[in-house]
């Protein structure tokens, strides 16, 4: 029981360091994908299109990626950015699954709503100091 509960210490100690690594890799990769959406001639310019989806409905997916992405790196407001994120990404998961994608890619997305969604749930806990 002394070595599960060191094990659980640590754990406590390392998880908002754990945190902070997939918010960054989120939020980089939100930023990023965001940003190319921005592009007028970029790749996701022709997937909209193809997809039937207005232009304005590009830039606005764009628009909340890049936003939601810098959201995450700020922690107090970090739920917010996954409660911008989420949705966008399960109308990514949906597009994807009705006008065809690799199952992979699928699985890929259900990840990051997943992880979005804890995002919008964790709180960093302030620890209590001890009175001495």
């Amino acid at each position: 029981m002394k070595y599960l509960s060191l094990v659980r210490a640590k754990l406590t100690k390392l998880q908002p360091v754990l945190i902070w690594i997939m918010t960054a890799w989120f939020a980089h990769s939100m930023i990023l994908n965001g940003a190319r959406k921005l592009d007028p001639d970029g790749f996701w310019t022709n997937a909209f299109n193809d997809w039937g989806y207005a232009v304005w409905f590009r830039v606005l997916v764009g628009i909340l990626e890049v936003g939601g992405g810098l959201l995450l790196l700020i922690p107090k407001v970090r739920h917010w950015g996954g409660l911008i994120l989420a949705p966008v990404m399960v109308g990514a998961l949906i597009t994807r699954l009705i006008h065809g994608t690799v199952y992979d890619d699928a699985i890929f997305l259900v990840f990051v709503v997943a992880s979005l969604l804890y995002f919008t749930s964790y709180l960093p806990s302030k620890t209590a100091t001890p009175n001495t």
